[in-house]
């Protein structure tokens, strides 16, 4: 494994014998190397592949970043996948480093910021929420610092990026706003709350991210069964009411993501709004009006 760039002398990009590129962290890695000499194996303390995003993108990041930032990005990538348990990118590291990295430069300034939707994000990402939380004190601990709770929020919303394939904070934030106007739509159309914190609502929330995703890759969700359009007709004869509620949330989705949503999707909608007003509140048809 030879240096392909060394970007100070802690961090380094090495080229593997199949061809990949790592980002190699190691206390004195790139010092006295240049451009082609092997990695002293005994000197990595992490390593991990970026997706590539090109190498001038790479060198600007890894430029600025810190290598003890660094590599606490690397340790909390590795803390998330145990909470999750499950697929994140590794092109969360160096957004989630950049951030942390800011986020000291803020606290050493006794610069504060302010975090919209904190409170609908908690709700809708509880167990992201969980590790910004768990990292923010890994991260206090590490630089003897005190970011505030809050920072959990951007933490958070970085995690959610990373198992959805988008780097952009910005459309995250949008989506958290829109899944809070659709449960006040429910919300009007049943004459009651929804208790954010229930499973059925996570169920519900996985579902409308998965559809945001595919709409951002231009895909929409399409069955081939045959049998599908009985299916549609009878969930739409069955649950009057979650069907013109569906027919609501797709207004305002395809309003947000500019993209009409297919008949599968709606059928979809309705399947979903429905089971979540059975296990909120028992309802089970259009057999509830409102009070």
């Amino acid at each position: 494994m030879r240096i392909h760039r060394i970007y100070n002398n802690n961090v380094v990009l090495a080229c593997e014998d199949s061809g990949d590129t790592v980002v190699m962290i190691g206390r004195g890695l790139g010092f006295g190397k240049k451009r082609g000499d092997p990695v002293d194996p005994d000197r990595v303390e992490q390593k991990f592949v970026p997706e590539y995003q090109g190498e001038d993108h790479l060198t600007t990041l890894l430029s600025d970043i810190p290598p003890d930032v660094l590599s606490v990005a690397t340790e909390l990538e590795t803390m998330a996948r145990a909470h999750l348990q499950s697929n994140i990118s590794h092109s969360f590291i160096l957004p989630l480093a950049d951030h942390i990295n800011y986020a000291l430069i803020r606290a050493r300034e006794g610069l504060r910021i302010e975090y919209p939707l904190s409170v609908e994000v908690g709700q809708l990402y509880p167990k992201e929420v969980a590790f910004g939380q768990k990292a923010i004190g890994v991260i206090n601990e590490r630089f003897d610092t005190d970011l505030p709770e809050d920072e959990a929020t951007p933490l958070a919303l970085h995690l959610v990026n990373s198992q959805f394939a988008t780097a952009d904070l910005v459309k995250t934030f949008r989506m958290t706003e829109v899944f809070t106007q659709i449960f006040e739509i429910i919300s009007s159309a049943y004459g009651y709350q929804v208790n954010q914190s229930h499973l059925s609502v996570a169920r519900f929330v996985t579902h409308l991210r998965y559809l945001f995703v595919r709409a951002e890759q231009g895909k929409a969700s399409r069955t081939q069964d045959p049998a599908f359009p009985a299916v549609r007709d009878a969930v739409r004869g069955g649950y009057p009411r979650a069907y013109d509620c569906a027919h609501k949330v797709s207004l305002l989705l395809q309003m947000h993501m500019d993209q009409e949503l297919t008949e599968d999707e709606h059928t979809y909608l309705t399947m979903h709004i429905a089971r979540l007003a059975t296990d909120l509140w028992g309802e089970s048809s259009s057999t509830h009006h409102a009070s």
